[in-house]
């Protein structure tokens, strides 16, 4: 059977009744306008696009269902592009409703380009993949925004032991969740985020932004995380209960974590259990108590910080970073950058932990133990605006661990996640410094080349999209090829931050996390 086009409403009326006639392999095309009805997808592998994107075009459903329902099997094949998808409820199952704006059980499917806001639910209020038989949702350029549980993941939940997720370019914002996790709530579960945007969520007791509950696993690459507030503790992200994290190239900033863990709180423990900060920024996190920035409460999980930078916290806030362990020895501070709370850098349990190759405020008293670690000003360039890079004359450049690599330049290992200022560690066509390239960038780029009084690029490097040490016009024509038409990619550094390898007169004066 030939693959088909099938368009609502010129061919038919709705959009559900476009999906009862469609067959493997056809395509459902729907045109601007809302849609108040909810859709099945029904097990179909079968794409349904709008025609003019998610602005236009809203699927509004009723509180008594999920507006997109995806629950029969459904594969990596059925794709939802670009709709608005709000107003929906959640399924009822055992007294406890359920993805109000999609439900997704026993199916993988992919959606991309749509914004999820405006539902409700108790669990899972935009999006909620339910356990069981196995489920993997792929997520790309989706924006999770408005949504309300009652309980938790008033973004989006995952649970049950089968259920995965892969975000890429995704944003998570002013969500609310009445009990834990108000932008994402993870059990026993896997989730994966590349280049996402956690911001703004809330929650009334744990867990602000994320929550990782009972052995789930997750990595962050190149992730922000920012402006999360909750009334306990957790305000940007917890892991918990035998869940393990890895954090690489992330930013972890202006949370709101009650009492305890600010920025992020470790509350886990086993000893098959490693917790990775790579390449980190965290500053301007809050807690009264303590861990603004990092709190850590293990039994016998192993925790390795390399390379980060753990800059001033909240002025409310006295302690930077708090480690309390049973073991000894079981977190590992290597290179980083850790300056004073209002009280304390850092406050450990003696024996708890060992640094490296760092800089650590107050050092003597942390409970830390030192090994070639120095006590002095980092000679950040701003920290009251956020710039972390390391100024001229700072004893932490180039005096990393010698056995780490090398900067990006060739020279060894600075301690902390951000070179000097001159190095300006970029990702090459992010023009905006919004952690990622897109269309915004390439229109940045030709408003500062060609409309006088546009703002001007933080990082010139970085709209140097074929490095040829000049700005111009082919610089966005370059960016928009990669972006939209033959996916060629950009010189590095593109994937992480990093330093312009080829010398020129470009200069970067924004950081990058």
């Amino acid at each position: 059977v030939l693959a088909v086009d099938i368009f609502v409403p010129a061919d038919v009326p709705t959009i559900s009744g476009a999906i009862s006639i469609a067959v493997d392999g056809d395509q459902i095309i729907v045109s601007a306008g809302t849609w108040n009805e909810a859709i099945d997808l029904a097990g179909k592998e079968i794409v349904i696009r709008s025609q003019d994107g998610p602005d236009v075009t809203i699927i509004s459903g009723t509180l008594d269902n999920p507006v997109v329902r995806i629950n029969s099997g459904e594969t990596e094949l059925t794709v939802l592009d670009g709709f608005t998808i709000r107003g929906g409820g959640g399924i009822l199952l055992n007294g406890v409703r359920k993805g109000g704006g999609i439900y997704i059980n026993d199916a993988s499917p992919r959606i991309t380009n749509c914004i999820i806001e405006e539902n409700q639910a108790t669990v899972g209020a935009g999006i909620a993949i339910d356990g069981g038989n196995p489920s993997t949702l792929v997520l790309e350029q989706v924006v999770v925004r408005m949504n309300t549980a009652l309980d938790s993941g008033g973004g989006l939940a995952l649970t049950g032991s089968s259920t995965g997720i892969s975000m890429t370019e995704c944003t998570l914002e002013q969500n609310h969740a009445n009990i834990v996790a108000g932008g994402l709530y993870c059990e026993a579960s896997s989730i994966e985020l590349q280049s996402c945007l956690i911001l703004d969520n809330t929650s009334d007791l744990l867990g602000g932004g994320i929550w990782l509950y009972s052995q789930s696993e997750a990595v962050f690459q190149d992730c922000e995380i920012a402006g999360n507030t909750t009334v306990v503790t957790g305000g940007g992200l917890i892991v918990s209960d035998l869940s393990r994290v890895t954090l690489d190239h992330c930013l972890v900033r202006n949370n709101i974590g009650g009492t305890s863990g600010g920025g992020m709180l470790i509350d886990s423990g086993d000893s098959g259990e490693t917790q990775v900060l790579r390449f980190c920024v965290f500053h301007g996190n809050s807690a009264m108590s303590s861990g603004a920035n990092l709190g850590v409460s293990v039994n016998q999980a192993d925790i390795y910080l390399e390379r980060c930078t753990f800059g001033p916290p909240a002025a409310n806030s006295p302690l930077n970073i708090t480690i309390n362990n049973n073991n000894p020895e079981v977190v590992e501070i290597n290179s980083c950058i850790v300056v004073g709370g209002s009280l304390q850098a850092i406050q450990a349990q003696p024996g708890s932990t060992v640094a490296f190759f760092s800089c650590i405020e107050g050092l003597a008293n942390s409970g830390v133990t030192p090994i070639a670690c120095i006590d002095e000003d980092p000679l950040f360039i701003d920290p009251a605006a956020g710039n972390l890079a390391l100024g001229a004359g700072s004893g932490c450049i180039d005096s990393g661990n010698p056995a780490l690599p090398a900067d990006a330049d060739g020279s060894p290992a600075d301690m902390g996640a951000l070179g000097p200022d001159g190095v300006g560690y970029f990702r090459r066509g992010d023009a905006d410094a919004s952690s990622t390239a897109n269309l915004a960038d390439a229109v940045q780029i030709l408003a500062m080349l060609f409309i006088p009084g546009s703002d001007v690029v933080g990082c010139e490097d970085a709209a140097d999209c074929n490095d040829d040490g000049t700005l111009n016009i082919t610089d966005a024509v370059l960016l928009l090829d990669y972006l939209f038409v033959t996916g060629t990619p950009l010189p590095e550094p593109v994937s992480a931050c990093g330093g312009d390898p080829t010398a020129d007169s470009l200069d970067c004066s924004s950081a990058c996390p």
